[in-house]
């Protein structure tokens, strides 16, 4: 049976929430990555309040700066403005998941088809052979042995499948996924499991592309894709919203 959690005394102070100050001229900025990086690492919780008084103190900054960044990390999809209400770290619901895999599956295979029949797949696969050999360096039969960098290669082995398409306007679209992909790459990749399965993928792809055969890696990366989808969104709470 779940635990009850314990109501908040309305009468004692509030409780800090980890924030340390900022030291850099550029207050804006700093405030705006601090809060960033702490929802990208899920040091602030799906559904968190992110007390604005409390996030200036902590920081040693006016309210201004930390009310600059709650809008553009609400325009990044990262935060929930309430009206009279606050501010929220915001739940990735089903339909994001599905709307945000199916435009990375469309990115991404424009890349490798672009790649193949322009002729430099040998050159992807090389980059992309890369990558793999640092995620089998970044764990070691059950256990990781560097989470963050396993995380991080795994970033790089699709960005290069993206840059390979030599659309740049297509890597910035890509770009506005990143923040997402990294929320549910901290969720996802927690179980060995899922990073035995990834690198089983990633070989196959590379394989693909390497032997620039289109069909087998057009299969092999849309099987990755909708394989890491369909678990992402198994582990969703029943609303919808807990990513």
């Amino acid at each position: 049976m779940p635990r009850e959690k314990s109501s908040p005394d309305p009468g004692a102070a509030p409780a800090g929430i980890g924030f340390e100050p900022l030291r850099h001229a550029d207050l804006s900025e700093q405030t705006y990555a601090a809060i960033r990086r702490r929802i990208l690492r899920r040091e602030l919780e799906t559904g968190q309040q992110i007390p604005i008084d409390i996030v200036a103190a902590e920081l040693g900054v006016s309210r201004t700066p930390v009310l600059d960044a709650m809008k553009r990390l609400a325009a990044e999809g990262l935060v929930e403005i309430r009206a009279r209400r606050g501010c929220y770290v915001r739940a990735l619901t089903t339909d994001d998941v599905r709307e945000i895999f199916e435009v990375r599956e469309a990115i991404e295979l424009h890349g490798v088809r672009v790649a193949i029949r322009e002729g430099r797949h040998a050159a992807l696969a090389d980059t992309l052979a890369a990558a793999c050999e640092a995620m089998e360096a970044a764990t070691a039969g059950d256990a990781y042995v560097d989470y963050d960098l396993f995380t991080e290669w795994d970033r790089a082995f699709h960005r290069a499948i993206v840059t390979a398409s030599r659309n740049r306007r297509l890597e910035e679209l890509y770009g506005t996924l990143h923040v997402h992909l990294h929320i549910m790459r901290v969720h996802y990749f927690r179980e060995l499991e899922a990073a035995i399965r990834i690198k089983s993928d990633h070989r196959a792809i590379l394989d693909a592309i390497r032997a620039g055969d289109l069909a087998a890696a057009e299969a092999a990366m849309s099987a990755h894709i909708f394989v890491t989808r369909d678990r992402i969104i198994a582990n969703l709470a029943p609303d919808g919203g807990r990513l």
